[in-house]
């Protein structure tokens, strides 16, 4: 018996949620940044924290505006990523996952204690200097801005963006256009480095399908964005007091 799987209604309120995450957001950053790199520069007191604060508020309206539409048109978790993880699957993407956290950190600690390895960490750092924590007080901010990076971005770009797109263009094309999405909304801190994400979309991208579940790619995120935080804090204060 063949089961026929009913098509996908992709509602005006998803075409809304989709176009204020993927296009308005992207926009806004890269139109707001310079605004932002500037206030940095001229020591602006509080602007790195108030930046993560208005960036942790807008991240968290969205997902629950998206959250909201989802679950009013009668969709499950499941569909969302958001189910109950279990299976071979499950157990063989945390696997994978811890060893790619235990692999990066070990390679960053190699580098940091390698002169030359430390020296073009910094340079690297130096792209996006003005959205690195300065203070223990911005790492704290940098810390909850990452968790909700890692929750809603994927939530977002990964769960909902990939189902919205598989619509119109089938899985394979909405994973790889859910990266490229992904790594355009960083387009703001400039070209290399929006390459690089749109690398690590692809890495969450992968974990998400291979897995069906948003939990592992979210806490990879998270735990991601926060021991670069954590790291470049480190690395740019021993720089400053030398």
């Amino acid at each position: 018996m063949t089961v026929v799987q009913e098509p996908r209604v992709i509602s005006l309120a998803d075409h809304l949620v989709v176009f204020a995450f993927a296009i308005v957001l992207p926009v806004y950053a890269r139109y707001n940044y310079p605004h932002f790199k500037s206030a940095v520069e001229s020591g602006v007191p509080d602007a790195r924290s108030r930046q993560y604060r208005k960036t942790i508020v807008r991240q968290w309206a969205l997902t629950f505006a998206a959250i909201a539409v989802w679950f009013h048109a009668g969709r499950s978790a499941e569909e969302l990523g958001l189910g109950v993880p279990a299976g071979p699957r499950f157990w063989i993407g945390l696997v994978t996952a811890a060893a790619l956290a235990i692999l990066w950190r070990r390679m960053f600690l190699a580098a940091v204690h390698d002169e030359a390895g430390r020296e073009r960490l910094i340079s690297q750092l130096n792209a996006v200097r003005p959205l690195l924590p300065s203070s223990v007080g911005e790492l704290r901010y940098f810390t909850a801005l990452s968790i909700t990076a890692g929750i809603c971005e994927e939530l977002l770009f990964r769960g909902y963006l990939i189902w919205y797109l598989t619509a119109y263009v089938g899985l394979p094309a909405a994973s790889v256009l859910s990266g490229v999405a992904f790594g355009l909304g960083h387009l703001y801190q400039g070209r290399p480095q929006a390459l690089k994400i749109i690398f690590v979309g692809f890495v969450f991208v992968l974990f998400y399908v291979g897995t069906g579940t948003l939990w592992i790619p979210m806490a990879l995120h998270a735990l991601l964005d926060a021991a670069q935080g954590r790291a470049a804090y480190q690395l740019l204060s021993v720089e400053r007091a030398e």
